[in-house]
């Protein structure tokens, strides 16, 4: 007889898990979201799908991600826009940095080229970089939106027989005295299923907690801590800039601690901002989008605080206004990595959360290292460095743990 997965979250990391579970036709999968799909996290996303990563590892996720969209877009039709991305170095340090990320992408067959000044110049006409600056251009990156990116894991999900429910809360795990006890083989609790709102009781062989920052919460509830913290994510989009086309490429500044990509006419811009911006997981309301952290809600002090190194970078932002400014919802851990594998001590939960900030461009790698690990498959990445159990006395319910989480923010250079 053929299991039954349960996937709790039905953002993109779920979603992700969910077509890859569903499509090994080994799992009968069922996908529990509390409200629309993908309408909650996932859609406050910049999605760059940037291939350059701090590990290696990682890289690798992110080029499954690359390979699994490009055959969903053959499916149901294109949806990124592919117009590269160039990571800038200003610092011998930051071109050793872009010698490692050539290094990296020659080991995954990856085209990219390197560009002096004068090419990134005309590359990148809206950035003013100092002279002897040199850049690595990913020809392939780009971005894509987020929503739409979610909804083809959902449609190729469901195609493959997958249940994706809506509007399904769910208020707590089913422990009975059989399962909340021990496993007969590794002496590890064990869960039933869930219970919803509603009070509809769902039982499933595994389970796997991809609820975003609401993850804690649920974790709880069975004495599950979380090493991972709701912190703000934010960017901001321009006016119409006459030198901004859409089809030119990203760029990665380190020595701004900025990054910029086009959004039609205009520049859509982040910076790596030292704001302590984090906030209690119990106190995230339903509807995501309507929350705001207390501090710097508006953004205004971490625009103050880059706000000339983002002129000197990209003089044009002085003679346009900012049409746009929002302010989103990450789930990071203390390293920056993800939590993905089984969760300590059970022997049928699984946990795909704390996605970093990286979401979107790691929910094909998310995916499809969840469901090897989960099905017993050989596994395409290592999955030690996201290893749940890596933060033994984290307490997402702590102040002083949550700052930890808010700090890896701020301390990323790419992805």
């Amino acid at each position: 007889m053929q299991s039954h997965t349960l996937i709790i979250g039905g953002g993109i990391t779920g979603l992700a898990c969910a077509s890859y579970l569903q499509r090994s036709g080994k799992t009968r999968v069922t996908v529990l979201e509390a409200g629309e799909l993908a309408a909650g996290t996932t859609s406050q996303a910049a999605a760059l799908l940037t291939r350059a990563r701090s590990d290696d590892n990682s890289a690798v996720l992110v080029d499954e991600t690359h390979r699994i969209l490009k055959q969903l877009e053959a499916r149901f039709g294109a949806l990124a826009i592919r117009g590269g991305c160039v990571h800038v170095a200003c610092t011998a340090a930051e071109e050793e940095r872009l010698q490692a990320y050539a290094r990296q992408a020659d080991a995954l067959r990856q085209d990219v080229r390197w560009l002096n000044g004068a090419e990134l110049a005309a590359a990148l006409p809206w950035l003013a970089l100092p002279v002897g600056a040199v850049g690595l251009l990913y020809a392939d990156d780009g971005h894509a939106d987020p929503y739409g990116f979610a909804h083809f894991y959902a449609r190729a999900a469901r195609a493959d027989g997958a249940q994706l429910r809506t509007h399904t809360r769910v208020a707590d795990f089913l422990c009975t005295p059989d399962h909340d006890t021990h496993d007969k083989q590794g002496g590890k609790r064990a869960v039933a299923g869930v219970i919803t709102t509603e009070g509809e009781t769902i039982l499933a062989d595994q389970i796997v907690l991809a609820a975003g920052p609401w993850s804690p919460v649920l974790a709880r509830s069975v004495n599950l801590p979380l090493a991972m913290a709701p912190v703000r994510s934010h960017y901001w989009i321009t006016d119409h800039l006459a030198t901004v086309s859409a089809r030119q490429p990203m760029a990665i500044v380190p020595s701004a601690k900025a990054y910029f990509r086009p959004e039609h006419s205009g520049l859509l811009f982040g910076v790596r901002d030292q704001q302590i911006c984090v906030a209690d997981p119990q106190d995230l309301p339903a509807d995501i989008h309507a929350f705001r952290f207390a501090h710097d809600s508006d953004g205004w002090q971490a625009l103050e605080e880059h706000w000339q190194s983002l002129l000197a970078t990209c003089p044009a932002l002085e003679n346009t206004g900012l049409a746009h400014y929002l302010s989103g919802v990450s789930s990071y851990t203390p390293d920056g990595k993800p939590l993905l594998g089984q969760a300590p001590g059970f022997a049928n939960v699984w946990l795909a959360t704390g996605c970093s900030g990286a979401g979107i461009a790691l929910s094909g790698g998310t995916g499809r290292l969840l469901s090897e690990m989960l099905l017993g498959e050989p596994l395409f990445a290592d999955p030690a460095p996201y290893d749940p159990g890596r933060f033994p006395a984290a307490d997402a319910f702590d102040p002083d743990f949550r700052v930890r989480c808010a700090k890896a923010r701020s301390g990323k250079s790419t992805g």
